[in-house]
């Protein structure tokens, strides 16, 4: 098979199921980082470019292949380096078995593609919560909004129906724009939690990857201790009179030629990705602040619509409505999104005179009253 053979089953993340787009950069990178992950353990599983994960060598009678499978499932390990007496990184004269506590156990590898593919689960879950909270309610919203740039249905028309039902729902989309903020929030402790889930799995050496990118001899040992391609493994079984026998061998792990590349590029991701999310987080909590609202949505101001009109509108309405507004520029066309502006603003300023004269009646009628009541004597 060849590798665009492997990689095809990442098409479906990358397929835009819905009319419209309801994602920002945190859930962009959510999808991003799926695809990325998956891709990773592919890429780890095919063993037609890579080879088995495990290859011994044993001076003694027993089968190799049971030691090899007895090697890949119990882990391997190393010695600590020392230039003196070591033929590979970890690999020397020096006697040391498994219970040795100056020795390094590696028994990551077997579980590498497994462990890619739930981080992948994970990263994609706070997208498919937020799918599940906003539930198709701005691509009801745009049903009638034309995606065709040719259409004869004048812009007026096209959202005509969209701007009536904005003025007559105010905040109507505030839960589902808290749910939007928790999503986000979820996305930031799920980047956070993954880098210490592969702490854990590298046996705390991973997030020290990263800083030693400054410095190839030191990254060199780094990516050495942490994914060693020459390791030693042993073996207790029966010898011929009964006794405990210890068969030592040593074995190459061409899978960590992989791994190393792999978790690298993920460290450098999950950096990212963490910095982006806490960046988009802090802005969303930001638009909490109406007085803030304007100079965080640029995306609502272009050349056809009025950063004045615009200003009107995020500052006067709710959290909910700032982050509609944001939605529905995203999946129009800005003729469209800045008729819409203008009706939105014509229809606050219409309602505000109707409650001018309300007022105003209301103060006259109390003129009329106070001014027709006779004074006691």
């Amino acid at each position: 098979m060849s590798m665009l053979g492997v990689l095809g089953g990442l098409k479906p993340y990358f397929k835009v199921k819905q009319r419209a787009d309801i994602s920002n950069l945190t859930f962009d990178l959510c999808k991003l980082g799926t695809a990325l992950l998956v891709a990773c353990s592919m890429v780890i599983t095919a063993k037609q470019y890579f080879g088995e994960f495990i290859h011994c060598s044993i001076n003694d009678k027993l089968s190799l292949k049971v030691f090899e499978s007895y090697c890949f499932m119990a882990g391997t390990y190393t010695v600590p380096h020392d230039a003196s007496s070591t033929l590979h990184h970890g690999v020397g004269l020096a006697e040391a078995s498994r219970e040795d506590s100056s020795t390094l156990h590696h028994n990551f590898y077997q579980w590498v593609p497994l462990v890619l593919v739930l981080q992948a689960a994970a990263c994609y879950l706070p997208w498919q919560l937020w799918k599940g909270c906003e539930g198709g309610r701005v691509s009801k919203l745009l049903a009638k909004v034309s995606q065709d740039p040719l259409t004869e249905t004048p812009v007026e028309e096209q959202v005509e129906s969209l701007g009536t039902f904005l003025l007559t729902h105010r905040g109507w989309y505030n839960s589902t724009a808290l749910r939007l903020l928790v999503c986000q929030a979820l996305t930031l402790a799920t980047s956070i939690g993954q880098l210490y889930a592969m702490d854990l799995l590298l046996g705390g050496r991973f997030l020290a990857l990263g800083g030693a990118v400054t410095d190839y001899s030191v990254l060199r040992t780094a990516l050495a201790t942490t994914f060693p391609t020459v390791t030693i493994c042993s073996m207790e079984l029966f010898g011929v009179s009964g006794s405990n026998k210890r068969v030592s061998g040593m074995c190459t792990l061409p899978v960590n030629i992989v791994n190393e590349k792999v978790y690298l590029v993920l460290w450098f991701w999950f950096l990212l990705a963490t910095l982006m999310a806490a960046v988009q987080l802090v802005r969303q909590l930001l638009l909490l602040a109406s007085s803030l609202r304007s100079l965080l949505s640029p995306g609502l101001s272009s050349t056809l619509s009025s950063p004045r009109q615009v200003q009107q509108l995020v500052t006067r309405g709710s959290y909910g409505d700032t982050v509609l507004l944001q939605l529905v520029a995203a999946n129009t066309d800005s003729s469209q999104f800045a008729e819409l502006v203008r009706l939105l603003v014509r229809g606050q300023t219409l309602e505000d005179s109707r409650v001018s004269q309300v007022l105003g009646l209301s103060r006259h009628q109390d003129l009329l009253d106070v001014s027709v009541v006779k004074p006691r004597l």
